[in-house]
């Protein structure tokens, strides 16, 4: 069953970031916001991380970008549209001339059909732990392990929109590996594509620091 969850961006035309700045573009508007425990993910009380599937991700697309998903995200992101008109990176302040708002509902779900998917920015799929038990695997056995997190991805967006899945989840895929850096640490990543029975929005982030610009996906076919 296909359903829709609502969806919003505010884009900020003239604010051009790199990658490996966003995660500091997160963290500013983390602490300029940070009764919202959405943006940053963290208790307020203890400052332990909260695990959930993040419904707020910050993304390059052209230039900086943030999405929002569910009505609570969007309140937020309102908020953010409407006071940001600037944004300090390390002592470097950068002015907002010109940002745009918009809000739509996007659908995803099952309806019997299989979908191509690419990873257009790094797919964080491994952490410390799993990425060892990954490095013995064989090369099928490898693709097997991408393909069940990439499962695992789907199911944990699925909890946060409330979605129950009906039917067992395929997924055939064809990557490669690479480098992404993170905080200043080299990750192993990977870029390529993916087929599996569900539907799911353009540019929603899977997998590790989604919220942060990485695997963010759009449909091919």
């Amino acid at each position: 069953m296909v359903r829709k969850i609502k969806s919003g961006v505010t884009r900020f035309p003239e604010v051009v970031v790199k990658p490996a700045e966003l995660h500091k573009v997160r963290g500013y508007f983390s602490t300029r916001y940070k009764r919202y425990d959405l943006l940053h993910n963290h208790d307020r009380e203890t400052g332990k991380s909260i695990y959930r599937y993040p419904a707020i991700q910050f993304k390059i697309n052209e230039s900086l970008a943030i999405f929002a998903y569910k009505q609570e995200g969007i309140d937020i992101l309102k908020e953010v549209f409407l006071t940001s008109e600037d944004i300090i990176i390390e002592g470097r302040r950068i002015e907002v001339f010109g940002k745009e708002i918009e809000v739509k509902e996007v659908e995803y779900g099952e309806d019997g059909e299989m979908y191509v998917y690419e990873f257009i920015t790094p797919w964080l799929a491994l952490n410390q732990e799993n990425y060892r038990d990954y490095r013995v695997l064989g090369e099928k056995e490898r693709g097997g392990k991408l393909n069940s997190i990439i499962i695992n991805n789907i199911i944990s967006f699925c909890k946060f929109a409330g979605y129950t899945i009906r039917n067992r989840l395929t997924v055939k895929s064809k990557f490669r590996e690479l480098d992404a850096n993170l905080k200043g640490v080299t990750h192993r990543a990977f870029r390529g594509e993916f087929m599996v029975n569900f539907l799911l929005p353009d540019y929603l982030g899977l997998g590790k620091s989604s919220s942060r610009g990485y695997g963010n996906i759009e449909r091919k076919l």
